[in-house]
């Protein structure tokens, strides 16, 4: 159901449902044509943060009632990043409009989740968000080629 094509080792597209099975297809896809793409090993994990994030976000809050969400995702090497687009056919989110959650007072009292979108602002330079005329949502990520220390 999903499918990938390489062009000339500096893009890939991927299709998949936005289901269990698709996303473990599409992820399996993605490392597989990463592993064609010269990256630092910190922007390759920042990559596949992205990618975890932002589809298993669709799956858990943006699936149609019918279940037939599909996910489009293009991943495009460029000089100094990795840019990352997705679109799918779910209700619309725009992730810029939600705040990073209050960090916990201690461990014992952190809620598990709800750090996803903090985790793709970390490993991203940049984060777009446009709802299209034909009423699906589009995220553009930009991932550093070159990731430096982890702060941002």
């Amino acid at each position: 159901m999903s499918s990938a094509a390489a062009d000339g080792s500096r893009r890939l597209q991927l299709k998949l449902p936005a289901t269990p099975a698709g996303f473990s297809r599409g992820f399996d896809e993605l490392r597989h044509g990463l592993d064609a793409l010269p990256l630092d090993p910190r922007a390759r994990f920042g990559v596949e943060l992205v990618f975890e994030e932002v589809v298993a976000n669709v799956l858990r809050h943006g699936c149609r009632p019918n279940g037939e969400t599909r996910i489009q995702l293009e991943v495009a090497l460029e000089h100094d990043a990795v840019r990352l687009v997705f679109e799918d056919d779910g209700p619309p989110f725009d992730p810029r409009e939600r705040p990073d959650p209050a960090p916990p007072t201690d461990l014992e009292h952190a809620p598990t989740g709800g750090r996803g979108l903090m985790l793709i602002r970390r490993f991203s330079s940049g984060l777009e968000y446009l709802r299209t005329p034909e009423g699906r949502n589009r995220l553009t990520v930009t991932v550093p080629r070159v990731q430096r220390d982890g702060k941002r």
